[in-house]
């Protein structure tokens, strides 16, 4: 081998060295300033985009740039994603969005994660792994975690009794009043289904004791939910056909399914 070649091939290994380091440092400096004021997420029914990183390739190479990572809500997983491979020319750049697909039928199964989302701020965790190859002399993966506070599924829930709605019952056994539950759903769950449980503990001139229940199935959907229930109020422990004024004491359970037992109650004081 003649001293031109042998010095050729060094220039060459030391110019790849080189163009390495650069992209390393600049692929790296992208990825880990990318927090979330830089990336951008955006919630569509049940599909998260996540927009925002631009990786640039200051190598003399192309660059094979892959997006891959997982969602998960209260620990509970909600959808995987992989943006397959970006190509990306020598002194260009790419920016890289991906849509992600949510399915939060694990959420629902999850008493824990599911009883946190339900009246609170949730945690919505995006964990990201940038896999970048330059072959054969470059191949990185750059892991990096995003979290963002979502809102509750039963955000300010309220409960009413409509009386002006109450009538007695075909039989005459009981005094039907329209219960009316109304919350703010502002968490990624643009829709779904509870099993509500619904107990009359308290009415006025009466000792706290069981007098009216209601059961059924509770949907909602993203934003602001109202919902009415037909609660059945013996007569026998009324004065009367008619409701009297004060204070109804009245507890809710939520529940994933019919069968299944509360994940959450909720005493609530309703006037009348």
């Amino acid at each position: 081998m003649s001293i031109a070649v042998i010095l050729a091939t060094v220039a060459i290994a030391a110019t790849a060295a080189y163009s390495g380091y650069e992209e390393y440092g600049a692929l790296t400096s992208s990825v880990e300033g990318a927090s979330l004021n830089q990336l951008k997420l955006a919630i569509n029914g049940s599909t998260l985009t996540i927009s925002g990183l631009n990786v640039p390739n200051k190598m003399t190479f192309p660059l094979t740039l892959e997006l891959l990572g997982s969602v998960s809500l209260n620990n509970a997983p909600i959808g995987n994603f992989d943006s397959g491979a970006y190509v990306i020319q020598p002194n260009q750049s790419k920016s890289v969005n991906v849509a992600i697909p949510l399915s939060f039928a694990d959420l629902l199964k999850n008493t824990k994660a599911l009883q946190a989302a339900a009246l609170n701020s949730s945690l919505l965790t995006i964990n990201t792994t940038v896999s970048a190859h330059m072959v054969p002399l470059l191949g990185i993966n750059i892991t990096k975690a995003a979290n963002a506070t979502t809102g509750p599924i039963l955000g300010d829930l309220s409960a009413n009794l409509n009386t002006s709605g109450a009538h007695l019952s075909p039989g005459g056994q009981t005094v039907d009043v329209p219960l009316i539950l109304s919350w703010q759903n502002t968490s990624p769950l643009s829709s779904g289904a509870l099993w509500l449980s619904v107990n009359v503990t308290d009415i006025p001139g009466k000792p706290t004791g069981s007098y009216g229940t209601f059961s059924g199935i509770l949907n909602f959907t993203q934003g602001q939910n109202q919902q009415s229930f037909e609660l059945r109020l013996p007569v026998s422990d009324l004065s009367g056909t008619s409701l009297p004024s004060g204070s109804y004491g009245i507890v809710i359970a939520f529940s994933q399914s019919q069968t299944s037992v509360p994940f959450l109650q909720l005493a609530k004081l309703v006037d009348v």
